[in-house]
């Protein structure tokens, strides 16, 4: 996020809005590039002021979060998991400030990532048991930070039904991958364990005071509860396989990087094309970030060859 590079993608360098596509900066929906240039204009400044009191006084306060400069996650465990985010997704977002700590809230917290509008200044906050072993319980560092950093890259999307897909697919474990999206809200979880309560709720009372209560309905509650979270699921994947099955003949081997930076409507509407070329020639699609979707990921009109993926940036 350097100057030259902002000053090459405000005069519209096609190369350097790519490179900040690249570094996990995807531009949201309807921003236009005045707008999108100066988010990164002012995110670039919040680290900084961050990095400067970091330096100066060893902590930070930020909303109530007090971050300390002997938290910080070291920059190594970022790149551990460059090929995490790069290989589906196509970008590398090491920019995001990270520290272990461990919050007062939530004895099973294992890690998450806090934003601060309008710029999506974003940081992340694990447990510190993370600076002394990969694993802790069910979490795996490495898995955390890169499924937190696919929801950094995507925030500006606003994406909320498909969100959870897409941060799961970077998990080393199958079932997490398949079923990690079921949740997609703290409504979600809230359903399943306020049934949960509820029936062994009743079955206490049956036990112990109304032994004529009948439970049948609470169970019938809790799966009923499963059974929509599921239903629900396997009707996102059935719309995410029918979009990324007509872009693929387009997209070859960009076509997850390119369903990435789709926002849940354009996702669902994809699936439902017959002609991708006319949609992307649709005005709607003359956007910064549809712009450098083409650019990177899609071959030009005058030749129906699928690209290969855009490579990344070597590392330095």
């Amino acid at each position: 996020m350097h100057d030259e590079l902002l000053k090459a993608a405000r005069d519209h360098d096609m190369a350097a809005l790519a490179e900040l596509d690249r570094n996990g900066l995807l531009a949201g929906v309807g921003e236009s590039l005045d707008d999108y240039l100066s988010r990164i204009h002012e995110l670039r400044t919040r680290i900084a002021t961050m990095e400067h009191a970091l330096d100066e006084t060893g902590h930070f306060d930020i909303e109530g979060i007090e971050l300390k400069a002997d938290q910080r996650i070291p920059q190594d465990r970022f790149e551990e998991i460059r090929d995490m985010t790069a290989a589906p997704y196509s970008f590398v977002a090491e920019w995001v400030p990270g520290f272990y700590i461990d919050p007062s809230f939530g004895w099973l917290f294992g890690g998450c990532a806090y934003y601060f509008y309008p710029e999506f200044f974003a940081l992340f906050i694990i447990r510190k048991a993370f600076a002394r072993q990969q694993k802790w319980l069910i979490y795996d560092r490495r898995e955390l930070l890169a499924h937190e950093l696919c929801h950094v890259a995507r925030v500006a999307l606003h994406s909320k039904v498909f969100e959870e897909h897409f941060a799961y697919q970077v998990s080393n474990s199958r079932f997490r991958r398949n079923f990690g999206g079921v949740f997609v809200s703290a409504a979600d979880s809230f359903m399943v364990l306020g049934s949960t309560l509820l029936l062994l709720l009743a079955q206490f009372v049956q036990s112990f005071l109304l032994p004529a209560l009948w439970v049948w309905p609470f169970w019938l509650l809790v799966i009923g509860v499963v059974i929509f979270l599921l239903t629900r699921y396997r009707a996102t994947r059935k719309m995410l396989r029918r979009a990324a099955r007509k872009l693929r003949p387009l997209a070859g081997t960009n076509t997850e990087a390119v369903l990435f930076r789709c926002t849940d409507a354009e996702i669902v509407e994809l699936g439902t094309l017959e002609n991708i070329r006319n949609w992307l020639d649709e005005p709607s699609r003359d956007t910064v970030r549809w712009q450098v979707i083409k650019a990177r990921f899609l071959p030009p009109q005058e030749s129906e060859s699928v690209q290969t993926e855009d490579p990344l940036p070597a590392h330095e």
